[in-house]
C-alpha cells in the first residue's frame, strides 16, 4: 500500500497564499480593491466585476483590507439577502490614491 504524503485542505490553501504573497500578485490584489474603492462604496461583488478579480480573491483582500484598516464596512444593501457596503477608510483614501504607499503599506 502507497501511502504517499497527501497535504491538508489547509496546508494547500496556505501555500498558494503564500506563493500568491512572494510573487506580488496579493499586493496588486489589494491595489486593485482598493483602487476600486475610490468610486464609492460597493460590494464584494461589484468590487470583483469593478476590479476585474475573482469574488473569492475580492472577499480575501476585503478581509486583508479589513483588518489593515483600510476598510471598513459602512452599511448592508436592501436587498436580500443583505449584502455589507465596504468604502475606503481615511487611511486607505491615503494609500489608494497614493502610488509610493501602496507598494509598500501592505507588505
Amino acid at each position: 500500500m502507497n501511502t504517499a504524503f497527501q497535504p491538508s485542505g489547509n496546508e494547500v490553501k496556505h501555500a498558494a497564499f503564500k506563493e500568491h504573497r512572494r510573487s506580488g500578485r496579493l499586493c496588486a490584489s489589494q491595489n486593485a480593491v482598493l483602487e476600486a474603492l475610490t468610486a464609492g462604496p460597493m460590494t464584494r461583488n461589484q468590487i470583483a466585476g469593478r476590479a476585474g478579480i475573482a469574488l473569492s480573491s475580492a472577499c480575501g483582500r476585503c478581509r486583508e483590507l479589513l483588518d489593515a484598516d483600510l476598510i471598513t464596512v459602512m452599511g448592508t444593501t436592501q436587498d436580500k439577502p443583505a449584502r455589507q457596503l465596504l468604502q475606503l477608510t481615511d487611511k486607505g483614501r491615503v494609500v489608494a490614491h497614493s502610488e509610493e504607499v501602496t507598494t509598500n503599506a501592505l507588505t
